[in-house]
């Protein structure tokens, strides 16, 4: 009898033991699987729980936007967002090159990447296989003073107009914008300026003829409130000069707005996408969640600056400019009826473009090699030949 009794004893503690050892290794799995969130969908939303942005450098109206939406993601989500800043484009294009950020607020930085144009016609970058996410609709154009005598875009010939130091995205908006009326930089004075904030105080005291700006920046206002400015209107309806104007830039277009310092009414000026966008290689559910989550969560960031706004998805600019739109990001808008045939033919012309362009660089950088073109000679070399080749 006492030895049936030892061996139930020893029988129920070899049952506790088998018991706490299941546990013990269930929650190590489970400890285990918690210990990195880099990659692990959250269950609510099937976006990543960490994510890192790369966007324009702290004070910018581009890190005020991607800051609110990330500050929403976290709260809502609870969401880790990382932001890398930079004030010069190549810095905000590296880290989604090399993988370190999966989007990025960018400007027309993605666009010459694309094309490989600018900064990006050296050896060490060439075309890249970028797409767009999502485009709000930023404004753009050429404003004088309200007593000025320049009464439209071809009256600026001869004209002191502004180039600003080191900004390509400022500058070839300009030149756009002069094209639209046949003018090149040559048919100009140019004038060097190290700040694009800094021109509504040029134009006010004289130093420039025109400011080429967006229409919403304080700096513009502040102009307003001093003398007076207004705005040369670009007609939407002159084909041939819009035509010009997207022959130096094709993500260009008409916009008319009248919220912009000193619009009095409906203005004709220029738009662009001001873009959200990545490498083509993002997964396409991750990008289609994104926009879903921007989507359902507008409300709880629309009002954090005056430009958000422009984010709703009744606002942002779904027709395919200058560079293709990604696929999670195309299965988003055919979801919400903002896409159609001739959407999809445009984007698959633009598909087929990085093709062409990629097809035309590993030509020519053969080319220099054979011909013995220095890494600082490549990018006229380069841009000369891509004219011939595929332009």
């Amino acid at each position: 009898m006492k030895s049936k009794k030892l061996l139930a004893l020893a029988l129920m503690m070899l049952i506790a033991l088998i018991v706490i050892g299941c546990s013990s290794t269930t929650d190590n799995k489970n400890s285990s699987s918690g210990s990195t969130n880099e990659g692990n969908s959250n269950t609510s939303s099937g976006l990543p729980e960490e994510m890192t942005w790369s966007v324009y450098d702290v004070g910018s109206g581009g890190y005020a936007e991607m800051s609110a939406i990330a500050n929403t993601f976290t709260e809502q989500l609870g969401m880790q967002v990382r932001m890398l800043p930079s004030a010069s484009g190549v810095g905000r294009m590296v880290p989604l090159r090399d993988g370190t950020a999966s989007i990025g607020k960018v400007g027309d930085e993605i666009q010459f990447a694309f094309e490989a144009m600018e900064e990006f016609a050296q050896k060490d970058w060439g075309p890249q296989d970028v797409r767009a996410i999502w485009a709000p609709v930023s404004l753009y154009g050429f404003a004088v003073r309200e007593d000025s005598d320049i009464e439209s875009i071809e009256d600026l010939k001869g004209k002191k107009v502004p180039r600003i130091a080191g900004n390509s995205s400022v500058n070839i908006k300009n030149e756009a914008m002069l094209a639209f009326a046949g003018l090149t930089w040559d048919d100009v004075e140019v004038v060097e300026l190290t700040s694009y904030s800094g021109q509504g105080d040029a134009l006010i005291q004289g130093q420039i003829d025109v400011a080429g700006i967006n229409p919403v920046a304080s700096t513009m206002f502040e102009a307003d409130s001093k003398g007076g400015i207004r705005w040369l209107e670009m007609d939407p309806n002159d084909s041939e000069s819009w035509g010009d104007l997207q022959e130096v830039a094709s993500w260009f277009f008409s916009e008319t707005s009248d919220i912009g310092a000193g619009m009095d009414e409906d203005t004709d000026v220029m738009g662009h996408g001001y873009l959200i966008a990545g490498y083509e290689n993002q997964d396409p559910e991750v990008i289609y969640e994104l926009l879903n989550v921007m989507n359902d969560h507008f409300d709880n960031y629309k009002d954090a600056t005056s430009s958000l706004s422009s984010y709703s998805i009744d606002e942002v600019l779904t027709d395919p400019r200058g560079i293709p739109f990604h696929e999670g990001a195309i299965k988003f808008f055919e979801e919400n009826g903002l896409w159609d045939e001739e959407k999809q033919a445009k984007n698959d012309r633009l598909v087929e473009r990085y093709d062409v362009l990629m097809e035309a660089w590993e030509q020519v950088v053969k080319e220099a090699e054979e011909q013995g073109i220095s890494d600082d000679d490549f990018p006229e070399f380069w841009m000369e030949r891509k004219a011939e080749l595929v332009d």
